[in-house]
C-alpha cells in the first residue's frame, strides 16, 4: 500500500513529497478522506505500464494534453468581468 499524505501537507512540504515518491515509488494525496491524486516515480510508472501493456497503448501520457482541446477552449475566459481595473 502507498503512503498517504494530506493535500495540505503535500503543498506545504513539496520537497518532502518528492523525496517520499523517489524512495517509495508512489504517494497518495488525500483530501477530506478520499484520494484526489497519486504521485508516481518514473520507475513506478514504467512498472505499471510493463504490467499492463494493452492499457499503455491506449494512453497518451506525455504526448498530448490530458484535457481535450475542445474542453480547454471552452474553459477559457472569453469575457473578463468589468471589475478589472485596466484603464
Amino acid at each position: 500500500m502507498a503512503k498517504q499524505i494530506s493535500a495540505t501537507d503535500a503543498k506545504n512540504n513539496f520537497g518532502g513529497l518528492l523525496e517520499d515518491v523517489a524512495a517509495l515509488g508512489r504517494v497518495d494525496v488525500v483530501r477530506h478522506g478520499r484520494v484526489v491524486a497519486m504521485v508516481l516515480s518514473p520507475r513506478a510508472f514504467e512498472a505499471s505500464v510493463a504490467a499492463n501493456p494493452a492499457a499503455a497503448q491506449n494512453d497518451v501520457w506525455g504526448k498530448n494534453h490530458m484535457i481535450p482541446p475542445s474542453a480547454a477552449r471552452a474553459a477559457r475566459m472569453l469575457n473578463r468581468p468589468s471589475t478589472f481595473d485596466e484603464e
